[in-house]
């Protein structure tokens, strides 16, 4: 609806034009009221894709922990296995059969050389259980901790203070180490038992 150029609305024509807008508005709220379902909907859907989304990630995450601790676990036993090899030299192998101790305390160690002599030297052999040796020897009258010995034959590398406890413990069951405790009987030392010389 126009007016003619110059012309004055009647009433009439104003309530008409009015109601021409009232519909125009209806439908515009109508055409809005419509689209804003549509996006709550959409909101909706997109919230319980991101719940789905949220647990997934954590049960990924929870995964991701449990194969990293068992990564962990596998290559601590990979590196004290070598540090444990590495203890007994490149020699040749030999077969032992050895039946378990019933009593650990009362049982002797297990020998890895023959027994040496009274007054005789042990022999060492390997060139970290000779290196080992060296540093103990270099205070006879010290406790030294794995940790210690660990630092100065390897620094800071990973797993150094377990594979030097394994190394610690073979020197002791040849006898040429002796172990002592803490008060509280919670740390291990070790300190020369015996005078010895490399193989």
């Amino acid at each position: 609806m126009s007016l003619i150029d110059g012309g004055v609305p009647s009433p009439d024509w104003v309530a008409l034009d009015m109601e021409a807008m009232l519909r125009e508005c209806d439908g515009t709220i109508a055409s809005k009221d419509d689209e804003l379902r549509r996006l709550e909907e959409a909101i909706e859907t997109l919230k319980g894709k991101m719940t789905k989304a949220t647990e997934e990630r954590q049960q990924a995450v929870l995964a991701r922990q449990k194969a990293q601790h068992v990564l962990d676990k596998l290559r601590a036993a990979i590196e004290e296995a070598t540090g444990l090899r590495a203890t007994r030299g490149h020699g040749g192998s030999r077969l032992r059969i050895v039946p378990p101790p019933t009593d650990t305390a009362a049982a002797p160690p297990t020998e890895m050389e023959p027994v040496a002599a009274p007054g005789a030297p042990i022999r060492i052999a390997g060139p970290r259980s000779i290196a080992a040796m060296k540093v103990v020897s270099g205070d006879p009258r010290r406790s030294w901790s794995a940790g210690e010995v660990g630092r100065l034959l390897e620094g800071e590398a990973e797993g150094a203070n377990r594979r030097t406890r394994c190394l610690l413990d073979n020197l002791h069951k040849q006898s040429a180490l002796e172990k002592v405790y803490s008060a509280d009987g919670k740390r291990t030392y070790y300190r020369l038992a015996a005078t010895w010389e490399a193989a």
